[in-house]
């Protein structure tokens, strides 16, 4: 008998597992056949219910996002990536053959080249950008095929916070997460997201956030060729930890430490504003400041204003004193 470690199975689940696309169509018992239709693109194939509007809108998308991870891709061939589009959340489910938690509303297979996502109208109504879900799984595929050799064992964190940076998502509720869990002293540490998220979406969402963070903030530390440089490091064979002392000098225990550390630095603005006795005090305090520089202001204005009255014209100012004004004609 042969043992499996749990992050061993994670990273089969995660990225290697062929997507099981066996619906209904070959269930005797099955009341309706769902169709799979294929429409490709240039680096894409989009496969689709018969039934579906969108699908050259998922290729548009993908297309044009394509040419912005031609660095990650790093002249590497990688084939044609398939795009699933799930009609409900059974079905995305079954797609993924994975542990994917109800929340989720896409997950990619990068060692197979897949994506799987819900249909475009649950992204929607869960306040997704579909543009965003299909960038951030495309950039797992490239990043997968580019770590082929060391994909299986570098952190979740790492791996989730290269999808969030390259692909340029943005989500606001992120910061709101890490400024409430900052607040809180209940930051999770990056070795504990090295094998797998929190179930809950609320902790879940944390660690999202926490792995952008951390990427974003190796960036604006030691420069983003250095994130480059770590990449390529992985890409070669080696682990992340090796690759963070070669590229940066810290291990990644050290660098864990110091990111957490410069959060409360990073925060401590908002931390002054969290205490809503203080945030209304200092509120109030800029009305007020607001409200006496504007009636100082109004007030040397009027002053201007009397002085300029006061002032006796050139012209009748020489009448007064009987001289005549020069003659320019």
């Amino acid at each position: 008998m042969y043992a499996i470690s749990r992050k061993a199975l994670h990273t089969l689940y995660r990225f290697c597992l062929p997507i099981l696309l066996m619906f209904s169509a070959t269930t005797s018992d099955s009341a309706t056949e769902e169709t799979w239709e294929m429409l490709e693109s240039e680096h894409f194939q989009i496969y689709y219910q018969s039934d579906e509007t969108h699908p050259q809108d998922i290729a548009d998308i993908a297309e044009d996002f394509y040419p912005q991870i031609h660095r990650l891709i790093n002249g590497i061939e990688i084939g044609k990536i398939e795009i699933w589009m799930c009609r409900t959340q059974q079905q995305f489910q079954a797609a993924a053959h994975a542990p994917i938690q109800d929340w989720a509303v896409g997950c990619a297979f990068p060692l197979s080249r897949r994506i799987v996502i819900q249909n475009p109208r649950v992204i929607i109504d869960r306040k997704f950008q579909l543009s965003q879900v299909l960038r951030h799984e495309i950039v797992h595929i490239a990043f997968g095929q580019r770590t082929k050799s060391t994909i299986g064992d570098i952190p979740l964190w790492f791996i989730e916070g290269i999808a969030i940076y390259l692909s340029g998502e943005w989500a606001p509720h992120r910061h709101d997460v890490m400024f409430e869990h900052i607040l809180s002293k209940s930051i999770i540490p990056l070795a504990d997201l090295s094998e797998q998220f929190p179930t809950p979406e609320r902790k879940a969402q944390l660690a999202y956030a926490e792995s952008l963070n951390a990427v974003a903030w190796l960036t604006k530390t030691a420069g983003e060729e250095k994130l480059w440089e770590v990449i390529d490091l992985l890409s070669v064979g080696n682990d992340l930890n090796t690759a963070y002392k070669q590229a940066i000098g810290w291990d990644l225990a050290t660098f864990d430490a110091a990111w957490q550390a410069s959060l409360s630095e990073r925060y401590r603005w908002a931390a002054l504003f969290s205490n809503s006795y203080l945030f209304w005090g200092s509120l109030g305090l800029v009305f007020i400041l607001v409200y006496i520089w504007r009636r100082r202001r109004t007030r040397q204005q009027l002053v201007a204003l009397e002085q300029q009255e006061s002032q006796v014209d050139p012209f009748f100012r020489s009448k007064t004193l009987g001289t005549e004004p020069d003659n320019h004609s």
